[in-house]
């Protein structure tokens, strides 16, 4: 998937507009949750969802989607991570 196609996606299942988002080398947040879902296309390094059932790490041009309500935390990797993310 390149860019166009995932913010295709979003508009197609009813997300917001891409917004882009970038976290510094080996930034990792608390388990939390959301009160939107979201949707993410990595676009330079590595990014790790964090969840209840495991973890799994996305590269650049991987997408990933984390319901509403889900615990989780975040994790860069060790060169950081940008991203753009939608959110319903």
């Amino acid at each position: 998937m390149n860019i166009e196609e995932f913010k295709q996606s979003l508009a197609d299942q009813g997300y917001s507009d891409a917004t882009s988002v970038t976290y510094e080398p080996s930034m990792e947040n608390e388990m939390h949750t959301h009160e939107f879902s979201g949707s993410l296309f990595v676009l330079e390094g590595e990014f790790t969802l964090v969840t209840e059932v495991g973890s799994v790490t996305h590269l650049p041009g991987e997408t990933c989607q984390l319901g509403a309500g889900v615990l989780h935390s975040e994790r860069a990797g060790p060169d950081g991570t940008t991203f753009l993310v939608g959110k319903k």
